[in-house]
């Protein structure tokens, strides 16, 4: 038999020496072996990611197939993928800036913006309960390994806020933290309704392009599909379907967004800024101050087999005061499939990774946690 080819690594030159930042470089070398070994083990079929320090981007480093079906074509430092879930970081950030604009507030019921919250199952939802999952409102189907999930199929009806609700709640509002992306998908339509601009031209004109985040889109231009990551022939239909719209169809503010790493690396830095990259400012220091602390004290998480620990969660985002390597004050956002992003103000570090994982592999931990600790196991 012939020696087996080793994967190639791409590494993109940033002209930044790790130790001047304080991280070390072997540490670099340790990231890249672990997510060959799980590209070698079928466990993902790419992996990608960057790190930056003070502002600084000292690795933005790819390996692994761009196609799932295509072994020529490489994925690139600068590929294009779905980001799933990280979308709702530009959800939170939008109704944040409404809110600074008077517009909006965080307790204000849901009801007062949209018809069909006026019931008395629904009425004491609230902006904020949306915002920190503990709305009540169904949670993503299969959180909860159940054996007959819930489904999608209300995103494909013209009625859709109506039919996102016919299940009854089963907590009150404030009681418990359930993974909700329905909650998402509204807090879109009300950006949509308070802005009166639809909610994906919104993030786009707000958050996106002030920030030079020239590669983030909800429908990736014609020209740029050549450097799409896909994982299957539905992840290809999921594309394509984003293109027959009908004039109905809800915001895709629960995970619709493509990107790239470095697009993600400016939105982190400027949450890492409170709130300003490059002279822009995107929020106030204080609205990224609250979006970034804990809010649910005392509220439980069961979801994914977490057990009922206490949650620690922000508006929008995951916060962390004890979490493994993160310095205390960190916060992230995942996406399923596998994306993520981190950013610890501690030590003014962002890292953000895109780990599109191998066919028929719904998760897999150590190109998250495990990942995660030696990324800052790095830092001097």
């Amino acid at each position: 038999m012939g020696k087996e080819k080793s994967l190639k690594i791409h590494r993109k030159d940033t002209g930044i020496k790790p130790e001047s930042v304080g991280y070390l470089s072997e540490t670099i070398e340790t990231i890249d072996k672990h997510l060959s070994s799980l590209i070698e083990r079928k466990r993902l079929q790419a992996a990608a990611y960057i790190i930056s320090k003070d502002n600084k981007i000292i690795a933005h480093n790819s390996m692994g197939k761009l196609l799932y079906n295509d072994a020529k074509k490489d994925f690139q430092p600068d590929s294009i993928r779905m980001i799933a879930s990280i979308t709702k970081v530009f959800v939170a950030i939008s109704i944040l800036q409404l809110v600074e604009q008077g517009k909006i507030r965080l307790d204000q019921p849901v009801a007062e913006i949209i018809e069909e919250f006026k019931t008395p199952v629904h009425e004491k939802i609230s902006i904020f309960h949306l915002l920190t999952h503990t709305s009540g409102l169904r949670p993503d189907p299969g959180v909860f390994f159940e054996p007959y999930p819930l489904d999608w199929r209300w995103l494909d009806t013209k009625n859709w806020i109506r039919d996102s609700l016919r299940d009854f709640l089963l907590l009150e509002p404030g009681k418990e933290w359930r993974y909700s992306s329905t909650g998402f998908t509204i807090l879109s339509e009300i950006i949509t309704r308070v802005s009166g601009v639809f909610a994906e031209k919104y993030i786009i004109d707000n958050i996106a392009k002030p920030l030079g985040m020239d590669n983030t889109f909800f429908d990736v231009p014609e020209e740029l599909t050549h450097r799409i990551c896909f994982t299957s022939e539905w992840d290809k239909k999921w594309f394509g379907r984003g293109k027959k719209r009908p004039d109905w169809a809800p915001p895709r503010g629960s995970g619709g967004l493509y990107s790239t790493l470095e697009d993600l690396q400016k939105l982190g830095q400027m949450l890492i800024n409170k709130g300003t990259l490059n002279g822009v400012r995107i929020l106030s220091r204080k609205a990224v101050e609250s979006m970034t602390r804990n809010h649910t004290k005392g509220v439980l998480n069961y979801c994914w087999d977490a057990g009922g620990i206490e949650m620690e969660y922000g508006l929008g985002l995951n916060v962390y005061s004890n979490n493994t390597f993160l310095s205390p004050g960190s916060f992230s956002h995942e996406g399923a499939g596998l994306s993520g992003l981190y950013m610890d103000p501690a030590e003014n570090m962002v890292f953000a990774y895109i780990c599109p994982l191998n066919k028929d592999v719904d998760w897999e931990p150590e190109a998250v946690i495990n990942l995660r600790n030696i990324v800052w196991s790095g830092i001097i």
